[in-house]
């Protein structure tokens, strides 16, 4: 079990330097990768999916950023209900009010991502500080900052606010002893994405290790954290006569339903292989009016994810608090458990961005070596710029 670190931490700003400084060049290079991509490329056809909203930037809503952008301005109403329900609540509403100031969804669905990803990165560094030390702190800082992925953590996407909660619950917890701040932070990432109930877990088993600590009453501050979920889940008893129509939208509109997790993984190593024909052909990744050829590519790019993420969790076990690798492991099984018929492991690299305690793991281990840092920055966001080049240009990526 991971030994929580004893040694001085550096002050608040010097941390808030680091994570500022990682924040603002990360997202230079996703965003200026998105500018560059839609100015000389041509777009794909998103044949299917809800039209993106006009305006600035629009190319940040893409795919599920459409969703959220037509939530954001209608509500879970008709033309789009009862499939919209899939979407948690608390970051549209939040994009709602932001266009009560002016503008549109699509400006404040990205600012309000910018705005989550460097508390999400801050939580992180403190995290990462409290278990080991400042140079693995600054390594998992980086980690995610310029995971392939991380662009989705300025897009028109719930990532970042939901890691931004996530992250802040543990942090409440970990660093700040506070359970009663931890559970209202769990409880926005619960109305945030339904992984948000899954934050009991670790905040229960850091209540047990150290429940003289914290007394029988700090028990009430993990209690808060279905009350996002339950929250929604009465809207949708109310709204549509049925609390789990979010949950039911997932397996009728995008065809998820429970599987067995080794098959899941026989037909994605199959789906895979097929896939990795497109990596050796950048032509018609990249140029191809189709999204089908990103569609079968992301196979092979999901299938690396969930490697290199399962490899992790293992050293997990040896430096993490239990309860954060608990929390992990059912973070990270989730797509198998639940698969999509066409792709796999759909969208996995990005979900497993709220698997937050593997960037701890990594960053760990980064801190190590700097020649492998500095190896995994470079792989890392070249990845990441040419999987935003295809986010951007409306070619699936997750």
């Amino acid at each position: 079990m991971a030994r929580i670190s004893a040694t001085k931490n550096p002050t608040t700003r010097e941390a808030w330097t680091f994570v500022l400084i990682s924040f603002a060049l990360s997202r230079l290079l996703f965003l200026g990768a998105g500018v560059l991509a839609t100015s000389y490329l041509p777009p794909a056809d998103p044949a299917g999916d809800p039209l993106e909203p006009p305006g600035f930037l629009s190319y940040w809503a893409h795919w599920d950023g459409a969703w959220y952008s037509q939530i954001a301005v209608e509500g879970y109403g008709e033309m789009a209900a009862p499939a919209s329900t899939a979407f948690f609540p608390l970051y549209p509403m939040l994009v709602r009010l932001g266009t009560v100031w002016g503008g549109g969804p699509v400006l404040w669905g990205v600012l309000i991502s910018l705005v989550a990803t460097p508390f999400a990165l801050f939580f992180l560094y403190r995290i990462a500080e409290r278990l080991h030390d400042t140079r693995a702190a600054r390594a998992a800082t980086l980690a995610l900052a310029f995971f392939p992925t991380a662009f989705f953590l300025n897009a028109v996407y719930s990532e970042a606010l939901f890691l931004a909660l996530a992250t802040g619950a543990v942090w409440a917890a970990l660093v700040r002893r506070n359970l009663l701040l931890a559970g209202v932070f769990g409880a926005l990432a619960a109305a945030t994405r339904n992984l948000g109930v899954i934050l009991v877990l670790p905040l229960f088993l850091e209540w047990l290790r150290h429940r003289r600590e914290f007394g029988p009453s700090a028990l009430a501050g993990i209690a808060l954290v279905p009350a996002g979920f339950l929250a929604y889940a009465g809207f949708l008893w109310a709204r549509f006569g049925d609390p789990l129509v979010s949950a039911r939208q997932q397996e009728e509109h995008w065809g998820r339903e429970l599987a067995n997790p080794f098959a899941t993984l026989r037909e994605a190593c199959q789906a895979a292989r097929d896939g990795t024909k497109y990596l050796l052909d950048p032509g018609t990744l990249f140029l191809s009016p189709s999204a089908t050829p990103t569609l079968e590519a992301s196979n092979a790019l999901n299938l690396a994810v969930l490697a290199l993420f399962l490899i992790l969790l293992v050293i997990g076990l040896f430096v993490l608090p239990r309860g954060l690798s608990l929390y992990a492991l059912v973070v990270v099984l989730l797509p198998l458990l639940t698969p999509a018929p066409s792709l796999p492991l759909m969208s996995l690299p990005r979900l497993l961005l709220g698997a937050f305690p593997i960037f701890l793991v990594l960053g760990y281990l980064l801190s190590r070596s700097r020649p492998a840092l500095v190896l995994y920055l470079l792989l890392s966001t070249g990845t990441g710029v040419a999987l935003t080049v295809l986010f951007t240009t409306w070619r699936w990526v997750a």
